[in-house]
Formats: C-alpha cells, structure tokens, sequence
C-alpha cells in the first residue's frame, strides 16, 4: 500500500466533524511510513487543509487532497497540481430551471458566498451554513454576474423519498453534462460529468508515479463510487449507500466508530505476517 485515499462527511469524520483519535494515530503513523494520505470530498481546499493539518500532511510531500468532487488536485502544500473546467452560467441557468420545476432547494456555492434558494421548503437554510456568507433569493437573476466565474459547486436538497424517486431519472437525462451524486439521503452534488473524484484518483496517481494497485479508497457517497472502483482496494463504511457497498471489494466499520483505523490496522497486520 502506497496510498489511502478517503472522502471525508460520513466516511474520515464523525458527525461531529471530527477525525477520531485511534484513526488519526494509525493515519499518522502509516503516513510516517512514506504512505500518502488523500482527503477527497465536495469541500474546498481551505476546508481539507484545516483537517489535514490535524494529520500533520504539510509535513509529507508525497500528501495531498482531492477537492471540489475532483475539479482540483493539491498537495500537502496547497500547490495546485490539476484543475478542470468548472460549472458554467449557462449549467446554473438549466440547473435553476430543473430546481424550481422538481421542487428542490438549490445551493450555489461561489468562492466567497454561496446562494440559496428555496423551490423545496426544506428549512435548509436554519440548518446549515451559520457561518458562512448566504444569500437567500428568490430569483436566479439577483446573483451578480461577476460571482459567475467564481462557481464551486451546486446543491439540491429535499427529503429521501423525493430524491429516491427524482435523481435516479435526472442522472439518466443529464449523464453527458453533469455528474450528479447522492453524497447524503436528502442531499445531491452536482460537477460537470468530466469531473469526479474516480477522474481525479487516476491522475494523481500518475502524477505520484503511483499504481491504483497500491491505493485503498474509503467512501460512503454515490460520489465516492468511481473513486472506490478505481482503487486497487474500494472500501465502502458500513453507513454508506448500499449503491455503494455493492461495487466495494470490501466493507469496513462506520464512521462512528474508526473505521477507517481498524480497517487499516488489520489491513497492515495481515501483510506484514505474509
């Protein structure tokens, strides 16, 4: 094993938003060992360096992160090594139109702020986002058009029988322009479909020199599925999708729990005794 690759929301962290403190000791000391950790997730950079300090990756070159669901490759020293074309006006003015007319709330997230508006009725807005700069409008046209150049991502939130019963069709109609995921029941992602955190895996690997024979990848999201297929070693959590623990070679314990720590604990006893 060269490499750990791990998403982060319901996979590295508990709900809490924390690393537990047996998976932060085995991640260190296997990264201590010359293996490279990767924090993949939907978050942006500032968000991952935050945690990856936690696990002392500035100090190991061959670290990195994994951001954006895969629109941007980093390493453990905020260089950006690979970018992608991101959403564009016209993605947001079509994704606007399907929010409105299937009822989802809709999250843009810019560089700076990020816009809500509220087709669902969800009371996503008094959950989430406390301390981030959020405006709640009620039509597209209100955002200014310079933020368009600044696009993150974009979410739609509703309840679990509405997404259960809407995306499945959505990700067949729009398979060759976006990339749709389900990273929690109630919540979707949304990237261009060129962009995903599999894509990503397999150019950092190249970068690094590494093979995907060598690289274990932890998810629990329907966008962490292409990741865990690409990966010598796909490991879904026990709390993740059953979409998901379906295509993984291996299950490992909850988030809740240090999986994750286990789960590569055991993994290094059994090779060390072969």
């Amino acid at each position: 094993m060269k490499m750990i690759v791990m998403d982060m929301d319901g996979t590295l962290l508990t709900q809490n938003q924390q690393i537990l403190p047996y998976t932060k000791e085995v991640l260190m000391n296997l990264q201590k060992q010359g293996i490279s950790l990767v924090l993949a997730s939907g978050r942006d950079i500032s968000s991952l360096e935050y945690y990856g300090k936690q696990l002392d990756m500035d100090q190991y070159p061959q670290s990195g992160y994994i951001v954006l669901n895969g629109l941007e490759i980093y390493n453990s020293t905020r260089e950006c090594l690979h970018r992608e074309q991101r959403l564009t006006k016209n993605d947001i003015m079509l994704l606007n139109e399907i929010a409105q007319t299937s009822f989802f709330d809709m999250i843009i997230f810019f560089e700076t702020c990020l816009y809500i508006f509220d087709y669902g009725h969800t009371g996503i807005m008094e959950e989430h986002f406390i301390d981030r700069e959020r405006h709640i409008v009620d039509d597209i046209h209100e955002i200014p058009e310079h933020l368009f150049s600044t696009i993150k991502k974009v979410a739609f939130v509703q309840s679990e029988t509405m997404m259960s019963e809407k995306i499945p069709i959505l990700q067949k109609q729009m398979s060759s322009r976006f990339s749709i995921c389900r990273v929690e029941k109630d919540w979707v992602e949304i990237n261009p479909a060129h962009a995903s955190k599999g894509q990503a895996l397999l150019k950092l690997a190249q970068i690094k020199n590494i093979s995907l024979d060598n690289v274990i990848a932890f998810g629990n999201g329907e966008n962490d599925i292409d990741m865990l297929l690409a990966a010598g070693v796909g490991v879904a959590m026990d709390n993740a999708f059953e979409t998901v623990k379906r295509i993984a070679d291996d299950i490992c314990g909850d988030n809740e729990h240090d999986g994750i720590g286990h789960y590569l604990h055991q993994y290094m006893t059994h090779n060390e005794k072969d």
